[in-house]
Formats: structure tokens, sequence, C-alpha cells
């Protein structure tokens, strides 16, 4: 009997060993991968802001006066959205909002700055206010509209002082005491004369981060700094454009020479009728998933599987496989490719989408005979209005002797590209880092930058790609010097090698004139 047990405890833990080594063969997805640089600023958080536009021995003043600026060069008025008020989301994801929702992303990052803020409103308008140096200081980003007072001693006016003395804006101006371009969009700045009430809308504060993507093997995440097309529906009003832009885009050559040079590059003209050229618009990315069906690959990350096994055509076995799909920004769009094989009737792949993994929706079910490529859209279940989906799971059933070959898993999403890590004009310090180092073992990640040099952003299209060797991984990226900013296409991080594409797979977006067969040309 003793004998008999201790076989049993041996073959317990030769199959534990077995189990443990077998996981240990699946590389764990890397988390978090992120990309900053020493010329931008890393807008994940609000201690990396702080950090990226606030210089040792700034007065208040100075600090409020940086914030604004940072928040307009990234932030255009346009639509509020039901989470436009979390500054994070705001500045990291949409890009734009109306003016309550912009007064109040900035008591947010003041406040973070230590910096008393309150939200407060004229007729028909609201914007915000700082207090520093015993009394409140008047800003808003929607006009940019700030004045300074006269004296020995100038500070940025209250609009308490602006309604006694409106003078201080009637000559703000000519007196140089005012931004460059201050109500460029054809608002009367005398408007900040007239009594103002406190609002003081709270600040929201999501448990989100914008950092919270992964990367299997045969995955990447594609950012763009153009629209492709997509953007998140109920974010924008069809009637203004094909997506949420700066309808008063032409005006932004007025703005100051820093915030326009920013902008200046991803011009599009007529991109909707209500102006000649947009400088400013929402812009679209997309996560590729396509593993190797042949190999262990596909099993990172899977929420399930059962009955299925890899082989040389792929997957096959009377079974199915949940995976899942994770995207820190808005998902605007969805669609899976598979090649499958049916040698015989009832043979079958069918393709599925839910949410939360209780309640599916069939896509399209593959069982034609021979081998064959399906599409499904899987819109009407990932795309969430107005407050944007983050995640969703696809499942692949198999039925008697069919074989998944390859699927091309596709996710857009809606981002705003003015907070990305783009390329300045001289030399560039790029870090990458992940949230464990451990997990970069045999995942092959790599970064690759794309752009076309200024200052007429029309020459070749520049590849930039370096293997992330450890954690962090630091390279320099040293461009032409110049006035103008490149025109950045995308930043890719990618996993291994997407091992499957199809006719029909969605681009990564590209400026007006430039497809992706041309790019993939130059």
């Amino acid at each position: 009997m003793a004998r008999t047990e201790s076989m049993r405890f041996m073959a317990c833990v030769a199959a534990v060993s077995a189990c443990l080594m077998a996981l240990q063969t699946l590389r764990a997805e890397v988390q978090e991968p992120w990309v900053t640089t020493d010329r931008t600023v890393d807008c994940s958080s609000y201690e990396t802001i702080l950090k990226g536009v606030l210089k040792d021995g700034m007065t208040d003043e100075q600090k409020a006066l940086t914030l604004y600026w940072f928040f307009r060069q990234r932030v255009y008025h346009y639509m509020n959205v039901r989470e436009s008020r979390d500054p994070l989301v705001c500045v990291n994801v949409l890009g734009n909002t109306l003016c309550g929702s912009q007064g109040t992303c900035m008591k947010g990052l003041l406040l973070a700055a230590g910096i008393k803020a309150r939200v407060v409103s004229g007729p028909g308008h609201t914007f915000y206010e700082a207090f520093y140096d015993g009394q409140w200081h008047g800003f808003d980003t929607f006009m940019n509209f700030y004045v300074m007072t006269r004296g020995d001693k100038p500070h940025v006016a209250s609009f308490q002082e602006l309604e006694a003395d409106p003078t201080l804006i009637s000559t703000a101006a000519k007196e140089n005491r005012c931004p460059p371009g201050m109500a460029m969009c054809g608002d009367d700045p005398l408007f900040f004369s007239k009594h103002v009430d406190v609002s003081d809308y709270e600040v929201m504060k999501l448990d989100w981060s914008v950092k919270k993507n992964s990367l299997r093997k045969g995955e990447e995440l594609v950012r763009s700094w153009w629209p492709g097309g997509m953007p998140l529906p109920g974010t924008y009003n069809p009637k203004l454009g094909p997506g949420p832009l700066h309808t008063c885009g032409s005006h932004d050559r007025a703005d100051a020479p820093e915030m326009y040079k920013f902008w200046e590059p991803y011009g599009i003209p007529k991109l909707a009728p209500s102006t000649s050229v947009s400088y400013r618009h929402y812009f679209n990315g997309v996560i590729n998933y396509a593993p190797n069906l042949a190999t262990a690959d596909y099993k990172d990350g899977l929420v399930s599987e059962s009955g299925v096994k890899a082989g040389a055509e792929g997957l096959s076995g009377a079974g199915e496989l949940v995976v899942p799909v994770k995207c820190s920004f808005y998902i605007s769009a969805g669609q899976c490719l598979f090649e499958a094989t049916c040698p015989g009737e009832g043979d079958a792949v069918t393709l599925s989408v839910s949410r939360d993994g209780t309640q599916w929706t069939e896509v399209v079910a593959g069982k034609e005979p021979g081998k064959k490529v399906y599409a499904g859209s899987l819109n009407a279940v990932v795309v969430n209005s107005e407050a944007g989906l983050h995640a969703y799971r696809i499942k692949f059933a198999l039925k008697g002797t069919a074989v998944l070959n390859h699927y091309l898993l596709q996710t857009y999403f809606t981002h705003n590209a003015m907070a990305a890590p783009h390329l300045m004009p001289g030399k560039n310090q790029v870090t990458v880092s992940v949230a464990k180092a451990d997990t970069l073992a045999g995942a092959d990640l790599k970064v690759l930058y794309r752009y076309r040099e200024a200052p007429g952003w029309n020459g070749e299209i520049k590849t930039l790609e370096k293997e992330i060797k450890s954690n962090p991984f630091t390279f320099e990226a040293a461009l032409p010097e110049g006035e103008k900013l490149p025109q950045m296409l995308d930043l890719t991080l990618r996993s291994g090698t997407l091992a499957w594409t199809a006719e029909k797979a969605w681009p990564a977006p590209m400026p007006p004139g430039l497809t992706a067969t041309t790019a993939e040309k130059k």
C-alpha cells in the first residue's frame, strides 16, 4: 500500500512538473509597452505630465501658464462626450472637448500641481480660474484667452479685474499683454469683462490608464498621426464633417508660432465642408494580431481553449478557442479575417464576438468546401458610442475535420496623436519600457517610427526600427535641424511577426494622397 501511495505521489509530481514545463514554454504577454522621448511630454499620468512641463523654481503663475499651453497644444474645441472631464482621457484619447470640460480638465491639472482652481461661467460659456498669490486669475483654453494687468508687477488678471476695467482686454493686443491669436476663432474677447459665476464642475477620475496595453507574439499596436475614416460614433456631428476636427481650422495659422508649427504638418484640405483646411482632427490607430497557428504562439494570452491542436496547416480538432483583445484607447471598429479549410459536409469554422464572454454574437460561419478566406465585421458588438470600449473577445468554434489555417484580428481605435511621443528636429532620446523585463525574452519586441522630413513633407518615407533588448531600452533618433517639425506617419510596437495578412486587411491610416502601397514602395 505504501509503495502504491508513493507511486501515486511521484506520478502527481511528474504531472505537475510537466504542466509547469509546458507553461514555461509559453511566453507571457509583453505588458504595458510604452514609448517616451526626451523632447516630448509623457502624458500617461499626472505625475509624468507635471515632470515634463514644470521646472524647478517656477512661480505658481509660471506653472499655470505652462499648463495652459500644454493643454492648448493637445486639445481643441469641438464636442463634449461622457468621459471628457477626465483630463488624462481628454489629453490621451479624445484630443477635443467643449468649454465646460476644458475648464474642468484644467482644474484637474492645476490641482495636481498644487494650485487651487475652480470652474466659472459667463452667459453661455465656461472657463476657469487659478488661485495663487492671494487672488484668482482667469484663463480660457477654449478661446485662447488670458490678459496680463498693467504696472510694474503684472499678473494674469482675474475676471473680477476685467469686469472692473474692460480696457485691460480692449488694449491687451496693442500693449502686448495677451497670448498670440487671442480669441482667434472670431469670438469677442470683451465677453470676459462680464460678470462670472462659479460652476466648479467635478474632475472625473476614471479607473483607467493609457498604458494598459499588451502584446502577444504576432501582434502589433500602430498609433497613426492621421484619421483613418473610423472615428468613434457619438463623438462627432456628421453635419460638421467626417469626424471630430477643429472646425475653425484655418484660424490655427493665427495661433502662437510654437502652437501652429506643432499642427502644421497634419493639415488636410477640405476635410470638412466647414473649413478650408483642418490641422487638428481625430486620429486612428490599429491593433493587428495574427499568431502562428502552427506553433504554440497562438496560446499566448488565450482566455480558454478546448479540443484543438496546432499542426502544420493550422488548428484542427472539434473544439474552440477564445481570444481576448485589450486596448487602452477607444475602440472604434473591428474586423476579423480568417482562412479555413472545410474538407467535407458538416465541417465548419464559426467566428463569434462578445464584450464580456457571456453573451456571444455569431459573425460568420466558414463552411464552403475547400480552403477559403472569410471576413467578418465586429462593429455591432465592439463599438460603444461616446464612451469607448476597451476590451472584447472573439471565439472560433471548429466542427468536424475543419482546419483554421490563419486569422488576422484587427481593432481600430481612436486616440490623440498630439499626445504621442513624436520626433523633433535634432537629436531625440527615445526610451521603450515594459511592465516586466522578463516578458521580453523571446518576444522579439520592436519599435518602428515612420515619418517624412520637413520642410516640404513630400520626400521619401523614413523608417527607424529598433529591437528592444533591455528594460528600459534607450536609443538616439537624429533628424535634420530646422524650424519646421517632421511629419509623423505612425509609431508601431510589434512583438514577433504577423503570421498572416489578407487582401482586405485594414492598413494604418495615411496622409492624403499617400496609400499604404505607395508608402511601402518608398
